[in-house]
């Protein structure tokens, strides 16, 4: 028998355990709506006065991750340590004082890892995120997660704030997904200090629900440490979810609160209270919430809210000492810092904004759909995109390659009209009134106010509501090319079908070529990179992966081995070649 050995072994149970994050950290990040390639991995520095062969080692050790990367490491774990803040700090308790020096040595091992790390993270676009390590044998072991760099452009996050004095505690997070990965890693390291981790699989982490409640939580502290002279702990997303449920004699909590420190020389008060109203009594605040409008919001910090007013046009938003929490609807908020939104909360479920569509993207795959259509349509279209995107009500475009055709077929449930280029001002007239806006690749416009017909299908939701269901239900039922550009009332933004980026030819080929021909000791990260793009697979390359999948499947196994591999691949039925590039 062929026996599955680890060259750089820390523990029996760390390729399982690695996997766990890994798992973990993609279902949280699909949670909030950016399923990405979240990747993970374990470093292990060898522990004072022992003895291993290896003084690093990293899990998985066929991966993208060299060990030269880590050269140097143990000597870095030690000079941050000399050099360590807590080296001069006394505990008033004995117990404080002898566990001082492993608390630093985790943390220096921590520090040392995120250092050797930066030059991988610039020259491969990710972004590393790494844990407390603890020790597991003759190692202390920091787990880690990487996501692309392209992240954050998609969802920037909030700039790194100037402490303003030596007890200043710092800005938080920068934003919801940084809380979420340090929430992941925190579950991670709990884990490590529990025997054999890695061995109950699935037991013992939290799920990924739990988790971005938690990191929603924590995030929201971030507002308060921005804002506050002196911060009071308070669970701030637990009052707004509680704030935004009540209503206040039958109608639903429509308005706005500016978290602001109430001396913030950029607020104008057009309204001030004698007693502040305490922001724990929920009552209360959503009584008060119904005096906002249009034009003056509640001025509120972390503890208490203390009038109406208003922004000045004065403020600078760049220096994020305000944040706007909009009440959309019943159960249904969001916060922003200028117009950046860092997290929307509908029913108490923590999300990130719809996710945002770059340009490039956008107007590649119009092209990809509709070959017809020119750059010169392809950026108004964009342009038209932004503004309903923006717009404060909800609304629908359908582009259609039978445009014509449909608006006279659909015209008892529409307005047809003279085909005209639609212009942003003309798309705000056309969105006052109910229905679709049905327009030809070429940007011109034959109808308003579309009733859409169609059949139900598998792709509907009751989730969602009857302007994105009715979209759904059109654009699949239909044989020619069609796509539909969703604004609910809630803001979120849809695109149907999805937009996909499109994916290199050779680098498929490449991956499948790399799979099939792998053992089990390299098998791993093919078979991940290829499992993110089952779209993309032809029903060959389907077929050489699955008896890939067979062969590995069929190889014996070690006591106590466990292999991972995913379900049989099936060629998508939507995939066409014009989602691939050369």
């Amino acid at each position: 028998m062929s026996r599955q050995t680890i060259s750089l072994f820390m523990w029996g149970y760390q390729p399982h355990f690695r996997h766990s994050i890994e798992y973990l950290a993609r279902n949280v990040l699909k949670e909030l709506g950016v399923p990405v390639d979240a990747m993970a991995l374990l470093v292990g520095v060898r522990r004072p006065g022992y003895a291993n062969r290896n003084p690093v080692c990293v899990e998985p050790e066929d991966g993208q991750w060299p060990l030269a990367l880590f050269d140097g490491l143990v000597g870095s774990v030690d000079d941050i340590y000399s050099r360590h803040h807590l080296q001069n700090m006394f505990f008033g308790d004995e117990q404080s004082m002898r566990d001082k020096p492993e608390w630093m040595r985790w943390d220096s091992v921590t520090t040392a890892v995120h250092r050797a790390l930066k030059p991988y993270d610039e020259g491969q676009s990710v972004r590393s995120f790494v844990g407390q390590a603890r020790p597991i044998g003759d190692f202390y072991v920091a787990p880690v997660i990487q996501v692309p760099e392209a992240l954050f452009r998609k969802f920037p996050p909030l700039k790194k704030r100037a402490l303003r004095d030596k007890f200043d505690r710092g800005g938080g997070y920068p934003s919801l997904i940084h809380a979420a990965l340090a929430t992941v890693l925190d579950e991670a390291t709990n884990a490590l200090q529990r025997p054999e981790p890695g061995r109950n699989i699935g037991e013992e982490m939290r799920r990924a629900d739990e988790i971005v409640r938690l990191a929603a939580k924590a995030f929201m502290h971030t507002p308060g440490l921005a804002i506050s002279d002196r911060y009071v702990h308070s669970d701030l997303f637990n009052r707004l979810n509680v704030i935004s449920s009540l209503l206040y004699e039958g109608t639903r909590g429509v308005g706005r609160l500016l978290l602001a420190n109430p001396k913030h020389p950029g607020v104008e008060y057009l309204l001030r209270f004698r007693t502040p109203v305490r922001i724990n009594d929920p009552r209360w605040t959503r009584k008060v919430l119904q005096l906002a409008g249009p034009s003056a919001a509640l001025i509120a910090d972390i503890e208490h809210v203390y009038g109406l007013g208003r922004l000045l046009p004065s403020h600078d938003p760049e220096d994020q000492s305000v944040f706007v929490v909009d009440f959309l609807d019943h159960y249904n908020w969001e916060l922003r810092c200028g117009e950046l939104v860092l997290l929307r909360s509908l029913y108490g479920e923590p999300t990130l904004p719809s996710e945002i569509i770059e340009a490039d993207a956008f107007k590649s795959n119009l092209a990809r759909m509709f070959p017809a259509s020119t750059e010169t349509t392809r950026e108004r279209f964009w342009q038209l995109f932004n503004a309903a995107a923006h717009q404060k009500m909800g609304s629908m475009i359908v582009i259609a390659e039978d445009a014509e055709l449909e608006a006279l077929r659909l015209e008892a449930q529409g307005t047809t009209i003279q085909p005209v280029e639609l212009s942003v001002e003309l798309l705000r007239q056309a969105s006052a009134i109910d229905g679709s806006i049905l327009m030809d690749p070429q940007g011109y416009c034959h109808a308003i106010g579309v009733i859409l017909d169609g059949v139900a299908n598998e792709r509907c939701t009751p989730s969602r509501g009857s302007r994105f269901n009715s979209a759904v239900r059109y654009i699949s039922s239909g044989t020619l090319r069609r796509l539909a550009i969703v604004v609910s009332e809630d803001r979120t933004v849809d695109i149907f079908p999805p937009l996909r980026p499109r994916q290199s030819r050779k680098e498929l080929d490449d991956y499948v070529r790399a799979f099939t021909a792998s053992s089990v000791h390299d098998y791993h990260a093919s078979m991940n990179w290829l499992h993110l793009r089952r779209f993309y697979l032809s029903a060959q390359q389907c077929t050489d992966i699955n008896a890939a999948l067979a062969r590995l499947e069929a190889l014996p196994k070690d006591v106590g081995e466990i292999r991972f591999l995913y379900s049989p691949f099936r060629a998508d039925p939507e995939f066409e070649d014009s989602y691939l590039i050369d």
